[in-house]
């Protein structure tokens, strides 16, 4: 069942997008401040050169998702036990100039699944782990992480993108670990795996081919969608996998 039912929570009054230079991040950014004009925004990228000016004031840190002492710094510049409301987190990797999805185990090769799980994994969990160490941890944050239902190892009928799949599902399992942990140490923290659906951005654009266009959502599209989750979520989701309506998938 959806949960966007349910009445939306306070708008938030600080956020943080990581990877807020990619489309999804970028169309995030900009529904933030239609959405909520007086939102303070934070954001990271690898390229801050390549975020796009927006009316309202930022704060732009450069930081790469695979670098840990990168994370670290970008983090430096934020005051302890600041208070973030959101975070989003809409790093991810598919394939590149030299890598594409294996369509078959015989196409397996170390550095394409190192290179996967340390974007598409590793990287966000490191970054959750710096954040919380960083934020107020008696102030509400609502986490949300780019997911992928391909990574639901009960939803998977076709096999294939093995990299891609396995760290995701990687990622959805240590999404659950922080969520029973910060339960267990009643921190008022809500972490959530969340799947945009296709979109058109770079990371499918060698793929929309086989997408019917009624199927290929815009970026602006995705990100509105998966701001109304992030604002309907409740303590009890808190470890679960959403997609872009709201609606939970199986791990």
């Amino acid at each position: 069942m959806t949960i966007l039912h349910r009445p939306p929570n306070a708008a938030p009054r600080r956020a943080l997008v990581a990877g807020a230079s990619g489309g999804i991040g970028q169309a995030f950014c900009q529904q933030l401040i239609t959405q909520f004009p007086d939102i303070e925004l934070i954001r990271f990228a690898r390229n801050t050169t390549k975020l796009l000016p927006l009316p309202v004031v930022t704060q732009d840190f450069a930081f790469d998702i695979t670098d840990a002492a990168s994370i670290t710094k970008a983090l430096q510049a934020l005051p302890d036990k600041v208070e973030i409301d959101w975070v989003f987190i809409a790093t991810g990797w598919l394939h590149d100039n030299n890598m594409q999805p294996e369509k078959t185990w015989r196409s397996l090769e170390a550095d394409h699944l190192l290179h996967a799980y340390m974007v598409n994994a590793i990287g966000p969990t490191l970054l959750v782990k710096s954040l919380l160490a960083k934020l107020n941890p008696k102030h509400s944050t609502t986490i949300g992480i780019l997911s992928a239902r391909v990574g639901s190892i009960s939803d998977n009928q076709l096999g294939g993108w093995h990299s891609y799949r396995a760290s995701k599902a990687a990622l959805n399992m240590l999404i659950k670990n922080f969520a029973i942990e910060l339960n267990r140490l009643k921190r008022p923290t809500i972490i959530v795996g969340l799947q945009p659906g296709t979109t058109d951005t770079a990371l499918s654009e060698p793929f929309k081919r086989n997408v019917p266009p009624d199927h290929l959502q815009t970026p602006e599209f995705t990100a509105s969608h998966l701001l109304h989750v992030m604002q309907c979520l409740q303590a009890d989701d808190s470890g679960q996998l959403f997609d872009f309506l709201g609606i939970p998938f199986a791990p």
